[in-house]
């Protein structure tokens, strides 16, 4: 089984390093590690050029969004699995690849997820997502796992379609409404942390943004694009979620 894995990165030159070499370093030998650039003006090219010949593919290149640079990386991938991991994040430990292929194999699953945490400058874990046994009735309750630790059939995309960039930024959060609760293929809950969030990086400045503009609206909107009306009081349960995972953090 070859996994795919992408990370899009932008003027990342401080984290992109790291990211890298949680990839690299996998004992894991059959990925297909893309990376698409945003055209950074910064010297990040210079650093991901540095781990060329243990990368698959590189663009660098203007896009719309983030989420327009996901899509274009899973359109350039083959392999069987794909995940996501940002520049400035980090695979969990050396071994997660190796842990997700097993339990793909084992399972017969189209999707897989895990947990994560979120760490700050001092290396401090700051937040904890341990996600629960997958329900669709959970997707109604608020919940959503950390998105880099879902690994997908790479030919889920074709049938079930891309990211929505026009809902940047809240794409992500429609895109696992279309997968986990409107379509369901087979879904499958990994015991297993797969990745750490670090601050700073882009998936938590890409959170930030969110916090102020991803308004009861826009969650609605994401529900409603699929047909479907927002269960009611979505945004609190979210926000309880959220808060949840800082108290893991600190115990």
């Amino acid at each position: 089984m070859t996994v795919s894995i992408i990370t899009i990165c932008y003027n990342n030159e401080k984290d992109i390093r790291r990211t890298i070499e949680s990839v690299v370093y996998q004992t894991y030998s059959q990925i297909e590690y893309i990376i698409v650039d945003g055209k950074s003006s910064d010297n990040s090219l210079q650093i991901i050029n540095q781990y060329k010949r243990k990368i698959s593919k590189v663009i660098s290149e203007p896009d719309m969004n983030l989420y327009d640079a996901i899509n274009k990386g899973i359109k350039l991938s083959t392999g069987d699995i794909v995940g996501l991991i940002h520049a400035g994040d980090q695979l969990y430990d050396n071994q997660v690849i190796q842990k997700v292929v097993d339990f793909h194999h084992c399972n017969e699953i189209d999707i897989s997820y895990g947990d994560s945490q979120i760490i700050n400058r001092k290396g401090e874990i700051i937040r904890i997502n341990k996600s629960p046994r997958y329900s669709p009735r959970l997707v109604r309750r608020g919940w959503m796992p950390s998105h880099q630790s879902i690994y997908v059939k790479r030919s889920l995309f074709q049938v079930y379609g891309y990211y929505n960039i026009a809902l940047h930024p809240a794409a992500d959060y429609e895109w696992f409404i279309r997968y986990f609760y409107v379509n369901r293929p087979k879904i499958q809950h990994i015991d297993a942390f797969i990745i750490k969030f670090h601050t700073g990086g882009i998936s938590t400045s890409n959170y930030m943004k969110r916090l102020g503009k991803e308004s009861k609206e826009r969650i609605k909107e994401c529900w409603r694009i699929n047909g479907i009306k927002a269960p009611g009081g979505i945004v609190y349960l979210k926000f309880i979620r959220k808060i949840k995972q800082y108290i893991l953090g600190i115990i």
